[in-house]
């Protein structure tokens, strides 16, 4: 069998010309891990912090077995997974990895620049780039094996376009390297080789002058923001234009050739590639910025490099259904002029598995045009113990935009100083998904009007000046629709009674509709009906909603751990109640606390989107009620946790207040409702 395993962009693998389904995103992540170190063993304990970053299960190795198991039986090769006393290993030749032919070819090309021989090397670094389809490992997850490995990949594509300007430069092509260079020197303002190269290519077309303003803007912009000097490349190449050798090697080819540490005295490889390190060229990470087209065609070889502004984002999914009313709306917000001229900010909030990355994604890819300088995209964790720290999210954004890790500031406000002014003058999409805070966000925002910047969180932020947009469960049409995309029109088209009370067990939630969907497509014996029955035994509603690594407990799992200690016991102490909606002296008692005291638990989780609030129309009082599925959740929890004392006192308290309301109301004495309860009168407060 012939495989092809490529990592230069989403993760794919073929099998004698058949695209391999790994299916699981826990499968690709593995495979991608696997891949960065191509014949040499990963560590176990490496492999379980790529899947589970700092949250492993507690059965993480014996689970990374089945995974593995479940990974060689999809290649349908087991030896491709091998096992070995330092862990597990991706047995991968060179020929079959695409970063390796990468590595190769572009090695290739610099032995043909050392040899002389220009325009062999252009074409050799042509193939090398037109193997990239986009970031590297885009899809597969953001452990730090892969992400370590695709910063390296990053950088060593765009040395390699680096030298093919060098090449083409040697071949005369300077014409048609202006515009291009122009673009990817704007992308990579503290990339200095790239100015050089721009330097030389308007020296050469005839246009000294504008390749000084290039160097004396260079210049500035590192004084004013970084408070260094252009580095030697740069001067060397500043000093030929003001002596007008800037090394046209179209007129004498045998001038490329620089061994390894330069070449003839005014040959553009003696003034782009000397043996001085660039005091910016070592980048942490760089954005698909410069690409060649496929050499499949006539004459790509000879085709002039392609600048394409960064886009980060993960895949759009194919089988986007429903909101595409409220996503045109959120597109006007995000391109609409603002009065006065301001950074739009759209914050996309509610609860867990609502579809509000999803949304802000497939919204994103549709604005590639109007965000012509990229689309960045960062996760920023906000419903882990251990959210993004903002210093770390803007490294990530600024080694993007292409500032190298050793020009990155030390501290959080230089690094946000530093982000707003590169972006002051371009047009960059930022979407930063699953907000903790709106401390975490702030520092992450551009500051000209040029930018926009998409949130998402499950709390509704303030302070931040952001246009809030509440993204709920899905119509009943619609949700229907998305389980007859996933699941096939032809399982569901004859019965639309099922499919609607599927869906109405779903809460017609996009997570829980897109997991029912994926069980029915997966298990083909399945019924409708069947799967209807099954999610209509509620205390296993849970259990059934599991597809792969999609899971509504898992969501709501991420939720529970970053509630504060009395929140959760709030929570617990309503699944022991197990009543779907309640008034706040109702928890009080539960909680022996006074009513004040239980309202603001109850509105902690409120902001979680655990629970929703409502006037009661009897009194205008309000009344919480559980989302679906966190009720049994909480039940769960309470069962995992609370004793069975302690189930009876709470009880206990909660029977005993119900009783004294009960006998005031008997009496017709509403004025002694309010000392019948514990914790104090019932209160009619709002619910935040």
């Amino acid at each position: 069998m012939v495989f092809e395993f490529d990592v230069l962009g989403p993760l794919r693998v073929s099998r004698d010309g058949v695209p391999v389904r790994l299916g699981a995103a826990m499968l690709r992540r593995l495979l991608a891990t696997l891949l960065c170190t191509p014949g040499r063993p990963v560590a176990v304990p490496a492999l379980v912090e790529a899947l589970w970053d700092d949250d492993p299960p507690r059965s993480a190795h014996k689970t990374l077995q089945i995974y593995v198991l479940r990974l060689r039986q999809a290649m349908g090769d087991r030896d491709r997974v091998v096992h070995g006393p330092g862990g597990y290993a991706a047995a991968v030749s060179e020929s079959e990895l695409d970063a390796l032919r990468f590595r190769e070819l572009t090695a290739a090309g610099r032995a043909a620049r050392r040899n002389g021989d220009p325009a062999k090397a252009g074409a050799l670094f042509r193939r090398a780039l037109g193997l990239w389809r986009g970031p590297a490992f885009a899809d597969a997850g953001d452990g730090a094996l892969v992400a370590d490995e695709a910063r390296r990949l990053e950088e060593e594509r765009l040395l390699t376009c680096e030298e093919l300007a060098v090449a083409d430069l040697a071949c005369g092509r300077h014409a048609e390297l202006v515009t291009g260079l122009t673009e990817m020197a704007a992308l990579h303002p503290y990339r200095e080789r790239l100015h050089a190269c721009l330097m030389l290519a308007l020296c050469q077309a005839g246009r000294q002058a504008e390749a000084l303003r290039v160097y004396q803007r260079v210049r500035t912009m590192l004084g004013e923001e970084l408070g260094v000097e252009p580095g030697h490349t740069l001067r060397r190449v500043h000093e030929a234009v003001l002596r007008g050798d800037t090394g046209d090697d179209s007129r004498d080819r045998r001038n490329y050739h620089c061994g390894d540490h330069g070449g003839a005295p005014g040959s553009v490889a003696a003034l782009l590639l000397g043996p001085e390190e660039e005091p910016y060229g070592e980048s942490a990470g760089f954005p698909y910025a410069l690409r060649t087209d496929t050499a499949d065609q006539a004459g790509a070889e000879d085709a002039g490099p392609v600048v394409a502004a960064p886009c980060h984002l993960p895949p759009d999914i194919g089988d986007f259904t429903g909101r595409h009313e409220l996503a045109d709306s959120l597109r006007q917000c995000l391109t609409g002029a603002q009065d006065p001229p301001a950074t739009p900010v759209v914050a996309l909030y509610g609860r867990a598995g609502a579809g509000k990355t999803t949304l802000a994604v497939h919204v994103a890819h549709s604005l590639g045009e109007v965000f012509a300088h990229g689309r960045l995209y960062v996760d920023l964790h906000g419903t882990r113990p251990r959210p993004a720290d903002p210093a770390d999210a803007l490294a990530r954004l600024l080694t993007a935009l292409g500032v190298a890790a050793r020009a990155l500031p030390d501290g959080l406000e230089e690094r946000g100083r530093l982000f707003r002014a590169v972006l002051a003058d371009r047009r960059v999409l930022v979407v930063l998904d699953d907000a903790a805070s709106e401390e975490q966000v702030r520092p992450l925002l551009p500051g000209g009007p040029g930018c926009a910047v998409l949130v998402t969180s499950r709390r509704r932020p303030a302070g931040l000046s952001a246009r809030a947009v509440r993204v709920d469960a899905l119509g009943p049409a619609s949700a229907a629709a998305l389980l007859g995309r996933i699941a096939g029109p032809e399982r569901v088209a004859a019965r639309p009674a099922v499919v609607a009370e599927i869906v109405r067990l779903c809460g017609h939630l996009p997570l829980a509709v897109r997991i029912a969907g994926e069980r029915l497509a997966q298990r083909e014996h399945w019924s409708p009906e069947h799967l209807a029955d099954r999610l209509g035994e509620e205390r296993r509603r849970l259990d059934e909603l599991v597809a792969g690594d999609l899971s509504v407990r898992a969501r709501l799992d991420a939720d529970y751990r970053v509630l504060g200690t009395p929140a959760r016991r709030a929570l617990r102490m309503l699944g022991l109640l197990d009543v779907p909606e309640f008034a706040a002296w109702v928890l009080a008692a539960a909680l022996d606390v006074p009513v004040r005291e239980a309202e603001a638990y109850a509105d902690l989780l409120v902001d979680a989107q655990l629970l929703s609030c409502a006037a009661d129309d009897a009194g205008g009082r309000f009344r919480y009620r559980f989302h679906d599925f966190v009720r049994a959740y909480a039940r769960e929890r309470a069962e995992l946790e609370e004793t069975g004392g302690d189930r009876e006192e709470v009880i206990a308290r909660v029977l005993g207040a119900l009783l004294a309301v009960a006998e005031a109301a008997e009496r017709g004495l509403p004025e002694h409702v309010a000392s019948a309860v514990p914790g104090g009168p019932i209160s009619g407060t709002g619910c935040g």
